[in-house]
């Protein structure tokens, strides 16, 4: 068995030989050395992965327990066992996300732990496993393939790594996937039937915050259904450009897909001011005035709207759900939310909603969820409404009121309870995690009080489009139009095939009989790509 504590002397070592070369300063030499250094530090990154792979492998399999006496001691499985807060603990070495890190995780246990054929931890990816530590195979491909053999059973994915084992070192990505779905096809044609019926059935719908002031959806649906909702949408935004609604298609298609969505629910949003708490009067910039002041266009920012992070919405729109709302005494009846004035959380300063039973009452459960948003553990980001609420200090010491009480999802929840891991919630209730290692981190709750105003200032009537940053430039033999359907329109947009001809085209231009022209001979030079 190798020492870890050997393998991380060699590992800093070789950092330190690294930082003696390594200069912000382009690297010198002729264009065969360079791509030869480019290949060789690839080989390495490969290399270094695969022994991560290897390493997060055994920190998986360490189990704590506390012994008699009161001590933490671990307890080490067998490799292929994952232990419960794994996931937690490499999300804070890699700085992941708590999903990222599942993920990791499970991507290194199914290549690095391949156990013997006939065994429980048999998952015949062994085989991109030591592809990566010959530095041929690196970790995004090595997904991309496992990802295609997710649900096949041990020795057909073993089989067909091997069968794909001569290609890993030299085709990129779609290519094994090809690859391995026509080797999947020979062998057995039903496991991709099963995926495909796998698929149907988990078409799902998410969105999260991307631009500011914009959300980014992303759905997988049955191709027919699809298909159908496409027409719709498709038809309406063609209608869209051509009432002059919307100038471009791809804008009119957002706006005509949450068009037909609305118009088949009705929604009541409800609208709460933050204010800090212990201030006599409501803080001028959450009060209606500059609402009213500003301009419609103003873009504002908010909370609420979907758990996680603001979103930034138009002055104009707000304002008008507040009268909505409120009718005519908006100022009046609005309801004010109480905010810690450093960290902008809300607050029960004066332990209102606290009950001495130990399930929360609603109007509790409702305030602590709103509060937090999601899962307060690092990195998660498991919507409120998802989560259990967890007495920080654990009940009957602990109390049942706002400030002993946080959003937890099940996994972090039972993770929060084993041994070694110690969560504190503070008055201003951010969050500090203390791992089983030492390391520390510390989760905020959404500010309400610092939340940005973007006033519109008349410089944005017309905003320049967008364009992508270009990768190459139109040289030589490329043209300004090849140029562009390569590398400056979206991917969909893309798919122009040009056929270069076998020989010369020519194309003899007849003039019109009245022409006075003579000459019929004439010849068109063949386009430039």
């Amino acid at each position: 068995m190798v020492d870890p504590t050997q393998v991380t002397a060699v590992v800093r070592a070789a950092r330190e030989l690294l930082d003696g070369v390594h200069s912000p300063a382009p690297v010198g030499g002729s264009l065969e050395h360079c791509a030869s250094l480019v290949g060789e530090l690839q080989s390495l990154a490969n290399v270094v992965t695969a022994l991560q792979d290897s390493a997060i492998v055994a920190l998986a399999a360490v189990e704590t327990d506390v012994a008699e006496d009161g001590t933490v001691v671990e307890r080490r499985r067998a490799p292929g066992h994952v232990a419960l807060d794994a996931p937690a603990i490499v999300s804070g070495v890699l700085c992941l996300s708590s999903v990222a890190a599942e993920r990791r995780v499970r991507d290194a246990v199914r290549r690095a732990a391949d156990g013997p054929d006939g065994t429980g931890t048999h998952t015949g990816l062994g085989g991109l496993h030591d592809a990566m530590g010959g530095g041929r195979l690196d970790a995004f491909r090595a997904q991309v393939v496992a990802h295609e053999l997710e649900e096949v059973p041990a020795d057909v994915a073993a089989t067909v790594v091997a069968t794909i084992d001569e290609h890993l070192d030299r085709e990129a990505a779609p290519a094994l996937r090809r690859r391995v779905r026509r080797a999947l096809a020979r062998i057995s044609p039903d496991l991709l039937r099963q995926r495909a019926v796998r698929a149907r059935s988990e078409s799902s719908l998410q969105r999260w915050v991307d631009e500011p002031g914009v959300d980014t959806w992303h759905g997988t649906f049955p191709s027919e259904e699809a298909c159908a909702a496409w027409a719709a949408i498709d038809r309406l935004a063609q209608q869209y450009v051509a009432d002059g609604v919307c100038d471009r298609i791809d804008r009119a298609r957002a706006k005509a897909l949450t068009d037909l969505v609305i118009g088949q629910a009705t929604i009541d949003l409800r609208v709460s001011l933050a204010t800090p708490v212990g201030s006599a009067v409501v803080a001028e910039r959450n009060s209606m005035a500059p609402l009213a002041a500003g301009s419609d266009s103003d873009l504002v920012e908010v909370t609420g709207l979907r758990p996680g992070d603001p979103v930034l919405v138009p002055r104009g729109w707000l304002a008008t759900v507040l009268e909505r709302n409120s009718g005519a005494e908006a100022a009046d009846s609005t309801p004010f939310l109480r905010c810690d004035p450093s960290s902008g959380a809300p607050v029960d300063p004066d332990g209102a909603l606290a009950t001495a039973a130990y399930r929360p009452g609603v109007r509790l459960a409702a305030f602590v969820r709103d509060r937090d948003q999601h899962c307060r553990f690092p990195g998660c980001h498991v919507a409120a409404r998802f989560c259990d609420l967890d007495h920080v200090v654990p009940f009957p010491a602990g109390p049942t009121r706002a400030s002993n009480l946080a959003c937890l999802c099940r996994r972090h929840h039972r993770t929060k309870q084993r041994p070694g891991w110690r969560a504190v919630l503070h008055p201003d209730a951010t969050m500090t995690w203390t791992d089983p290692t030492g390391r520390v981190r510390t989760t905020q709750p959404p500010d309400r009080l610092g939340l940005t105003v973007l006033p519109d200032t008349g410089t944005d009537a017309e905003p320049p489009p967008r364009r992508r940053p270009r990768l190459a430039l139109p040289d030589g033999p490329h043209s300004a139009l090849e140029h562009h359907l390569e590398h400056e329109l979206p991917a969909p947009a893309c798919r122009v095939h040009v056929i270069r001809p076998l020989v010369p085209m020519t194309c003899a231009l007849r003039p019109h009989p009245r022409s006075r022209r003579a000459d019929t001979s004439r010849v068109i030079a063949p386009p430039p790509f």
